[in-house]
């Protein structure tokens, strides 16, 4: 017996640490938006490319100023020679050695100048891409957090739905055993609870997916988030004239906004393209120096009586008059120049003319992209504020459905109780009030994010958005989502006739057993 008692004791300490560890386990924290945003910040991996293309492209500017300024280049040579005069002369060798330090300052130079210009505009352009891939952040986090909060709610509905539901099966099971209803309420709960648990599976799958797309954003696993506070208000735009937020994304939005420096470099790659067929003028200027032989060259004449350029002035015996006056020679000079240098272009094989067509078309091409770029951008706006009004609209409207639903399902439980409604009624008016619930918090969702890309249409998307919209979430309460009418406490008519009915018999009985 105490070997047998041993297991079970070591298995049952084991369960209740077990239950210790869990009960006092700390439950997943929810985090808000302004959190996440600030994390995105620094993980999220197009904004970092983003902030990578705008520090690249920023050389553009100093890249295109250099071709303005001077340039100075320096080179050293040097060498050594052998020499074989003939004649009965030794052959000789030496070392030479020099230098050249040259400037050249462009003067006139159009293209450079109209790269400058272009240099600057790449600048720009680079600060507006980088400015989009901040909104666009703002707009994608904002849809990955509600996507994932309409997630979240769709789980605990479901949950809130079966446990409702298992509720009603044994309802219906007890009054089926008692004689008060037929197996058809039973067998239709046991469908409608089959079918929540499935739901209730696709809810957490879908949630799982919802998560990791924000786990994306934000470089790390999360749990859980704060949902949207009960009763939160709904910003309308402001401005309400659609007019105006068409006419201000038209101008404003980021796209628009590469657009037309897209259109301005163009025009100033065709007016370089042209400065081809002009002449350039530059300052040049430059100094050399070159030493041979005895300045410094070596010993070139070797044999020559003491050494051509060796620094010995007495021949060697037997030298020749001639060596020996060769061996004492050697050579130095410095050269210096400044001048200036005109470069006139004159036939280039018709490649200047073709690069003039080119541009010329590209021109083209760049002033449609900005067409297609304003009427994109009045099209979001336009779709972005009237998704706004038509989600407050439709909010409005869902809240009176779920108050509908909610009144509905209270009669309908009533008249459960009372034999007029039967089991599936119920749940059909459950699920009828769970989908309003469930479209209601959906459509407050759509239109928080129709508000964020309606700002964002008119690059007018800031981190203080961030901030207003953070503010209106709390952790979340889903008492708003998953709490149901209570039933009301009124005996089944059949069970209230049975129990009429005995009291009945037995007052008869009693009546008739007095009478005698």
């Amino acid at each position: 017996m105490k070997r047998q008692r041993a297991p079970l004791l070591a298995s049952a300490l084991a369960l209740a640490c077990a239950l210790v560890c869990v009960l006092h386990a700390p439950l997943a924290q929810a985090v808000d938006l302004s959190q996440l945003y600030d994390e995105a910040l620094s993980n999220d991996a197009p904004l970092q490319s983003a902030r990578a293309a705008l520090a690249a492209n920023s050389e553009e500017l100093p890249l295109a100023r250099a071709k303005l300024l001077p340039q100075v280049s320096a080179s050293l040579n040097g060498s050594r020679q052998s020499t074989d005069f003939g004649g009965g002369f030794p052959a000789s060798y030496g070392n030479t050695y020099g230098y050249v330090v040259s400037l050249t300052q462009p003067l006139i130079h159009v293209d450079s100048w109209y790269g400058y210009a272009q240099g600057k505009l790449a600048v720009a352009s680079a600060q507006a891409s980088f400015a989009q891939a901040r909104q666009d952040l703002i707009v994608r986090l904002g849809e990955a957090y509600f996507d994932a909060l309409a997630a979240q709610d769709s789980v605990a509905i479901a949950r809130s739905q079966k446990a409702s539901i298992a509720q009603q099966l044994e309802s219906a099971k007890r009054s089926f055993e008692v004689g008060n209803t037929t197996i058809t309420d039973t067998n239709e709960a046991q469908a409608k609870y089959d079918q929540a648990v499935s739901q209730e599976i696709a809810a957490q799958n879908d949630l799982a997916v919802k998560l990791a797309a924000l786990q994306q954003i934000v470089g790390h696993p999360v749990e859980h988030i704060d949902g949207l506070a009960a009763g939160a208000p709904l910003p309308p735009p402001v401005p309400a004239d659609i007019n105006q937020w068409v006419d201000a994304a038209s101008d404003a939005n980021y796209q628009v906004v590469l657009r037309q420096i897209a259109l301005d470099n163009a025009q100033r790659e065709t007016s370089k393209a042209k400065a081809g067929h002009l002449p350039t003028v530059d300052l040049v200027a430059s100094r050399s120096h070159s030493s041979l032989g005895a300045a410094g060259a070596g010993n070139f004449g070797g044999n020559f009586g003491g050494g051509f350029g060796s620094g010995a002035n007495t021949p060697s015996p037997g030298t020749p008059a001639l060596a020996a006056e060769l061996g004492n020679l050697g050579s130095s000079y410095t050269n210096s120049t400044i001048g200036v240098q005109v470069t006139i272009p004159l036939f280039a094989g018709g490649a200047t003319q073709s690069r003039v067509r080119q541009t010329l078309a590209l021109e083209d091409q760049a002033a449609a992209d900005l067409d297609t770029a304003r009427r994109n951008a009045a099209l979001s706006a336009r779709q972005a504020f009237l998704g706004v009004v038509s989600g407050l609209a439709q909010v409005r409207a869902l809240q009176t459905a779920e108050r509908s639903a909610r009144t509905s399902l209270e009669s309908n439980l009533l008249g459960y109780q009372v034999g007029v409604r039967i089991n599936i009624d119920v749940l059909n008016a459950q699920d009828q009030l769970f989908s309003a619930r469930r479209d209601l918090a959906k459509a407050r969702y759509d239109t928080l994010i129709n508000s964020l890309k309606l700002k964002a249409a008119t690059a007018n998307l800031t981190d203080q958005d961030v901030l207003q919209l953070s503010s209106l979430l709390s952790p979340v309460d889903d008492g708003a989502l998953t709490a149901l009418p209570q039933a009301p406490t009124v005996p089944h008519p059949g069970a209230a006739a049975k129990g009429a009915a005995g009291k009945l018999g037995r007052r008869g009985l009693s009546g008739t057993a007095t009478t005698q």
